[in-house]
């Protein structure tokens, strides 16, 4: 597998999304008077790994790529505060500012695992603002999930989640010798990527400090909440919004089929492909797929 081509810098364009006290970063990506596709990455991740889908987009969109708080050049949050709705509220944020700048809406969405819950909440919330949803493994917990979480008692939960918040709290970003190392340990966990892929990968997720390097994303994002919000609450949710919806879904990945745990019968005439050989990271590991796929279905919600 050969890294895919990626875009032009000189078609970027940076913004900062303020809330409150804290800033959000946005990237904004070629000729703005054409559809706006936003792409919201996932846990742990940062808007940098969408450069090859942006590269294979931008002859018929414009994209619009936020970092989430706590992840990539955005801000650590100032609250701790890393829930479903504090993201979900970041989002309807970044869509203001993008109304703000002359963007007319409503938009094409995509989000890859928490990226996916968390546009699939927002479109809930303002379905007027949304012409089509692409969830790439992004359905939240599955019933079989969250019950092997919830075995454990939730006084136990309730101790772990402090314990976790209060031992991370004041802990800062784990150091890196060079970009090499990164790059290595990125490796590891996804050993069929092209090395340049890994590298910009794991170049984008660390910044420079002094000699060495540290991890962008805030250490706090490890810290499980107590109690996750179970898909007998969610999924009804999604049920209510009316927007296109293109489920992508890898066959090796640790998320378990949404075909088969029942979250798609929950989504009326949604769309869902499986990608074979694919696992958590399907626009990764099958990217030309992948693309394709994306394409053929925001084109048929013009």
């Amino acid at each position: 597998m050969e890294a895919p081509q990626l875009p032009d810098e000189g078609l970027l364009h940076e913004e900062e999304v303020r809330i409150r006290s804290f800033s959000l970063k946005l990237r904004i990506w070629g000729d703005r008077s054409k559809p706006l596709v936003i792409l919201q990455h996932g846990g742990k991740d940062h808007g940098r790994s969408w450069d090859w889908t942006v590269a294979r987009l931008l002859d018929h969109y414009c994209v619009a790529v936020p970092d989430l708080r706590g992840h990539g050049d955005s801000d650590w949050s100032p609250s701790r505060g890393y829930d479903t709705m504090d993201y979900v509220t970041d989002m309807a944020f970044v869509v203001e500012h993008l109304k703000g700048m002359g963007f007319a809406p409503p938009f094409h969405f995509v989000g890859h695992s928490l990226g996916g819950n968390i546009v699939l909440h927002h479109a809930a919330a303002q379905p007027g603002l949304v012409r089509s949803l692409t969830a790439i493994e992004g359905l939240g917990f599955s019933q079989s999930s969250l019950d092997d979480r919830m075995k454990t008692p939730t006084h136990e939960r309730m101790a772990e989640y402090l314990k976790g918040v209060t031992a991370l709290a004041s802990k800062q970003a784990r150091q890196v010798a060079s970009v090499d190392v990164g790059a290595r340990r990125l490796r590891s966990i996804h050993p069929d990527l092209p090395e340049e892929m890994v590298r910009h990968l794991a170049r984008h997720n660390m910044r420079e400090e002094g000699e060495s390097f540290v991890w962008k994303p805030d250490p706090l994002l490890g810290v499980w909440p107590p109690r996750p919000i179970p898909p007998a609450e969610y999924m009804p949710v999604y049920a209510s919004i009316g927007a296109p919806i293109l489920v992508m879904y890898g066959d090796k990945s640790w998320a378990t089929n949404p075909a088969e745990d029942g979250r798609m019968d929950q989504l009326p005439g949604a769309e869902l492909i499986s990608f074979e050989d694919a696992g958590h990271w399907l626009h990764h590991d099958r990217f030309e797929d992948f693309i394709g796929h994306l394409r053929r279905f925001l084109e048929a919600h013009p």
